[in-house]
């Protein structure tokens, strides 16, 4: 009986200290998001992460012995995170979880995140192993959205006669995009109001929508050359392509 209890006292310890250990690691990867995102990855400083919430490099290197390996944890972090934002609740309906997730983009949490990976693309230029971690962060991506918007055309809430593939693109375009446009923080291009943003989003979101039982079936876009209706050819989105603008881009 006393053994038992013993026992029982020791895994309760043992739990505790598990749980404790694990807000510690919470607390580095998201100090390590904000010290990355604001310097780089050359240029930061593990006593500075350390710094940021309070602890010493003592509990970085217990868990990351080398930079290389923190920054690596960190993106995966910050990657975990943005795929949650993504997919939303469960409850959530896809269409209003991408509105969702584009009327965020200006709040001071995504921008955290989008500072990280803007600065994650700019290293990858000059790291095989970064341009790794940004390869694999865009498949994850790409498979999350894909999800969702497949999810969306099978309940009728997205027109299932847009490409998927352009849709994801899209999403990961304004996503970036909007990042990379106010990281620059110029003055004369003041960023618009949230309300400004969510219309919009909302306008975006609206256009994608599945057509209503009562309006005709939309047809591929038509353009007009010398009088006569001509249907215009849809080249299939590359996602390889793709990933090569979003590395050209982030050396701006």
């Amino acid at each position: 009986m006393v053994s038992q209890r013993v026992a029982a006292v020791a895994g309760k310890t043992t739990a505790g200290r598990s749980r404790k250990a694990q807000e510690v690691t919470t607390r580095l990867l998201d100090a390590g998001v904000e010290v990355f995102g604001e310097t780089g990855y050359e240029t930061t400083r593990i006593h500075e992460v350390a710094r940021r919430c309070g602890l010493t490099t003592g509990a970085i290197y217990a868990r990351w012995p080398t930079k290389p390996q923190l920054f690596l944890a960190v993106v995966e972090h910050a990657t975990s995170q943005r795929m949650a934002s993504m997919a939303g609740p469960a409850e959530t309906p896809v269409d209003e979880s991408i509105g969702a997730l584009g009327a965020s983009l200006l709040s001071s949490g995504d921008r955290r995140l989008g500072d990280l990976m803007f600065e994650t693309f700019v290293s990858a230029r000059h790291d095989d192993s970064i341009a790794e971690i940004v390869s694999e962060c865009l498949d994850s991506e790409v498979d999350t959205l894909t999800a969702m918007v497949t999810e969306g055309k099978e309940d009728g809430r997205i027109d299932p006669s847009l490409s998927t593939e352009a849709i994801v693109a899209f999403c990961q375009a304004l996503d970036l995009g909007t990042h990379l446009a106010l990281s620059t923080g110029a003055p004369r291009r003041p960023a618009p109001t949230a309300q400004e943003w969510q219309a919009l989003m909302k306008r975006v979101i609206e256009a994608m929508a599945a057509p209503r039982s009562d309006e005709p079936p939309r047809t591929p876009e038509r353009t007009r050359k010398g009088g006569q209706t001509l249907r215009r050819s849809r080249a299939p989105v590359s996602l390889e392509g793709w990933r090569s603008f979003d590395m050209a881009r982030a050396s701006i």
